[in-house]
């Protein structure tokens, strides 16, 4: 009805009824398939029997109007603030309003009041119809509680089979309806037989032990006169009543006999026996949802039949046990969980679900311990994705609150699992049978408040609610996933500790340990797939030099620099590493190109012209740079390449050594030239001075000045001879001569060739200025 009111005008719609639109001239408006609806139930200690026929009632109804039930629950209900009950609590923020048509809860289950507080707020911000099981709704179309008829057949029992007359009744908090109407039962039961009732005979508790404790030990003590019987309003207190009665030394039932009200396994096996009532919470769980039906849709239904409520005898008011009542169905069931609770206790489930390192064989693990929780039909496991902390949410290191839009589904039914990544927006839809209406309880999966997800289950037969054994079943599942969460943890932490150890630290490229690790994993691949193996090696080759004159923080940019021109170049699974300080090699397997080698070169040179400039201006860094890329065989060994790059690069470091010598000694050269400029300088000597050929030597000195050696002489001269004209003392012949000329003539057309002007014309030049 929701999906249609979005598409045709609400104005002209009055009512959706199966599946049919009715205008408000009541003509059908459009006609559509009826959808199941779903039921959002907020239930906690659903292992208890109460809790069990609560649901048996819930889910059977549901499904004759075809609802599907989605129950959120949780197992430690206590009131405080753990970090483990905060985990439990996380369940109710999976709840979202499009999840379902209405809601069913019992607020007064949950022992904590902020819990209590959260379903309310749930319940009015979804803005769905929904109701309170545990509320007196005198207005309700289906009567929920039966409590006062009820508790007056149980006092009547005491009455009518054994004769009792001074009976007591001990019940919960005066504010609570269940407690007054079973004290109104009780007063009636007494009524009816002509038995006086006084408040002095009524007892107001707190529906706990303590109640029966106060009481048991008031009557043992003589505060309280001794009655014949006591009719509990619950069965916590009627347990403790009893255990706190024998301690005394009072007998039950022959100095006392006492009945309880609900029907628990524990009322079986507690000695004596404890009488009680049976059914009303199956008939709650009908009648709860008849009502909640109606005010989803303003249908009257007819609730499939209820149970008759009737008196369970046991032996704390002088019955014996029936052999074909409740308690001989919980004696089946007590035998049956004893059952399995052998296979989980040596089934070593813990040992198998603990071993995996990952989901999926984490996942397959947990499939073929399903077999240990009873009657189990379908099973999702629900895995947020950062269940194991990796992906941090809103700043912190876990998820301890909400869940993430992703998760890691896996499903899993006897003899089949599958596994896909659903939004959380999926899940409902996912859940839902398409053939027939399903009841699916969500429980948390957490450690302490660590969330990891939630598991989603579905049961069969006569199993309606979820029980000790797959408590215990589920505390394993997240205790195993805590154990792979710190394995793979520290594993990871081991990673990168031995990270840290490979990679430099400066450059962030991987160092000589990396280097030496990797390198032979790259080569044995190169010849297993027959691919080129390319090595390329660089030197920094003035890089002490820049430290020496610029300080060490400019060559760490430099080596920075350097290791991101590498890094830079790769084109597919090269890597880069930095050994020896100043020593570079790129190492890839590839089918490359033939010019590979010589490709990354130019790459790296290029990158480091740019960089360099940008980041340094006025430092000339010289690389040395070699390569190899071919195919390689074993019959050549990765050392014998390394050594190969490692050679070409010494031999362009022992040229570059020989060019600095060359360079410092023409230097010394150049400096005598211009400081003794009248000496007789000439190719022949010069070069002989310097052990090299006459053309090599010219071609030095150009190369490191970029003048030839006998324009320098040239120049010096010329410059000794401006001096020497400025002073004004010596004639031209004398100049001529102290310049290292030998003609005159010959000195005054060189200076007017070098200078423009005759020796005369600048002197005078000089003078004037």
């Amino acid at each position: 009805s929701h999906n249609l009111c979005a598409v045709l005008p609400k104005s002209n719609i009055t009512q959706v009824l199966y599946g049919v639109a009715i205008g408000k001239g009541g003509e059908i408006m459009q006609a559509f398939p009826k959808k199941r609806g779903i039921l959002a139930v907020f239930l906690t200690d659903l292992q208890s029997e109460y809790n069990h026929t609560l649901l048996e009632g819930i889910t059977k109804q549901a499904n004759a109007l075809r609802y599907d039930i989605v129950t959120f629950s949780f197992f430690s209900n206590a009131n405080c603030d753990t970090p483990f009950q905060t985990g439990e609590e996380n369940i109710l923020s999976l709840f979202h309003k499009g999840y379902a048509d209405g809601i069913l809860t019992q607020k007064g289950m949950f022992q904590k009041p902020e819990v209590r507080q959260r379903i309310d707020q749930i319940c009015l911000e979804s803005g769905l119809p929904f109701l309170d099981i545990g509320e007196e709704n005198c207005d309700a179309v289906y009567p929920l509680w039966n409590d006062r008829k009820i508790f007056c057949d149980l006092v009547n029992h005491l009455i009518e089979v054994h004769h009792k007359r001074k009976i007591y009744c001990l019940t919960g908090p005066p504010e609570l309806h269940q407690s007054r109407n079973r004290v109104l039962g009780f007063r009636d039961a007494m009524q009816q037989h002509g038995l006086p009732v006084s408040e002095q005979m009524i007892f107001y508790g707190d529906f706990w032990v303590h109640s029966g404790e106060r009481l048991g030990n008031a009557i043992a003590d003589g505060g309280v006169a001794m009655p014949e019987a006591v009719a509990c309003a619950n069965a916590a207190m009627a347990e403790a009543l009893i255990r706190t009665l024998q301690k005394r030394g009072i007998a039950v039932p022959e100095d006392i006999a006492v009945v309880g009200y609900d029907p628990f396994m524990t009322n079986m096996l507690n000695v004596p026996s404890i009488t009680c009532m049976t059914s009303m919470n199956y008939n709650l769980g009908v009648n709860s949802v008849c009502q909640l039906h109606y005010e989803i849709t303003g249908e009257i239904c007819t609730p499939i039949p209820c149970r008759p409520e009737v008196l369970e005898p046991a032996e704390s008011c002088g019955c014996t046990m029936s052999g074909n009542g409740v308690f001989a169905g919980y004696k089946r069931d007590l035998a049956e969980q004893l059952k399995f609770a052998y296979l989980l206790q040596y089934s070593g489930m813990i040992q198998k679900i603990s071993a995996p390192d990952n989901l999926m064989e984490f996942a397959k693990e947990l499939h073929h311990v399903l077999y240990l929780i009873r009657r189990i039909k379908v099973f999702y496991l629900c895995i947020g994705e950062d269940w194991d902390g990796i992906i941090s949410t809103n700043g912190s290191t876990y998820r301890t609150a909400g869940y993430p839009d992703t998760f890691f589904l896996f499903r899993q039914v006897y003899g089949s699992s599958d596994y896909e990544i659903v939004h959380l927006r999926e899940l409902v839809e996912i859940l839902q049978n398409p053939e027939t209406p399903s009841a699916y309880h969500l429980v948390p999966l957490h450690y302490e408040d660590r969330c990891f997800g939630f598991l989603a289950v579905e049961f069969e037969g006569e199993q309606y609610s979820l029980d000790k054994q797959f408590l215990t079943w589920t505390e394993y599942v997240s205790s195993a996933l805590e154990t792979m969460r710190i394995r793979n943890y520290l594993k990871q932490f081991s990673g990168r500790i031995h990270l840290t150890a490979i990679r430099d630290p400066l450059t962030g490229i991987y160092n000589r340990r990396g280097f030496e690790e990797l390198s032979s994993e790259i080569y044995e691949q190169s010849i297993l797939h027959g691919e080129k193996f390319l090595l390329v090696a660089v030197d920094i080759y003035n890089l002490h030099e820049i430290n020496r004159k610029q300080g060490s923080n400019v060559g760490d940019k430099i080596l920075m620099t350097v290791a991101d021109a590498l890094s830079s170049s790769c084109l597919g699974n090269e890597i880069c590493c930095r050994c020896n300080g100043d020593h570079f090699y790129l190492i890839g397997s590839y089918s490359y190109r033939f010019d590979a080698g010589r490709t990354h070169i130019d790459a790296i040179q290029q990158y480091c012209n740019q960089h360099l400039e940008e980041r340094e201006s006025g430092v000339h860094v010289k690389l040395l740079m070699s390569c190899f890329c071919e195919k390689v065989s074993q019959t050549v060994s990765l050392a014998e390449l390394i050594a190969y790059v490692d050679h070409v690069i010494a031999q362009k470091q022992l040229e570059e050594e020989k060019q600095l010598a060359y360079w410092k000694n023409m230097n010394t050269l150049r400096q005598k030239i211009y400081s003794r400029p009248q000496e007789n300088w000439n190719i022949a000597d010069m070069a002989q001075m310097m052990l090299l050929s006459r053309a090599y030597f010219q071609r030095l000195y150009k190369q490191n000045f970029g003048v030839s050696a006998m324009s320098d002489v040239i120049a010096a001269r010329i410059a000794m001879a401006k001096k020497l004209l400025a002073d004004g003392q010596n004639t031209l012949a004398e100049i001529a001569e102290q310049c290292g000329y030998h003609s005159e003539i010959y000195f005054m057309q060189q200076f007017k060739k070098e200078t423009g002007m005759t020796p005369t014309q600048y002197r005078t030049k000089g003078n004037a200025e």
